[in-house]
């Protein structure tokens, strides 16, 4: 089944942490000056204002949303590429990227993903 627009931006995120670090990454998407900057230096252009409301939403999604309604993510590396995959805290059951845009949309409505 094809990913999602956002799933796939969810990953990026985590790729950036990989090559950042997570502080960086988190600072960044706090900060517009800072995800204007590691925007540029990954893409060698300067972001569109979408492209950097996108990086701010999903950072607010990673770092603030997710911890906060008990789902974190993981990036598996397997033989045919990376999987995201989130997991209850709770339960410690793995769930869908389907079933945690939904949590989010339920705990936080003005989120748009």
């Amino acid at each position: 089944m094809p990913k999602e627009p956002a799933e796939r931006y969810m990953e990026w995120l985590e790729r950036e942490e990989e090559r950042l670090g997570i502080a960086a990454t988190q600072r960044a998407s706090m900060d517009i000056e800072e995800a204007r900057e590691m925007l540029y230096e990954e893409l060698g252009y300067d972001p569109t204002e979408s492209q950097l409301s996108t990086f701010m939403e999903l950072g607010k999604a990673r770092y603030e949303i997710m911890p906060e309604i008990g789902i974190t993510a993981y990036r598996f590396e397997r033989p045919y590429g990376y999987q995201m995959v989130y997991q209850d805290v709770k339960t410690t059951l793995f769930i869908s990227y389907a079933e945690t845009t939904e949590r989010i949309k339920m705990g936080w409505g003005e989120w748009r993903y």
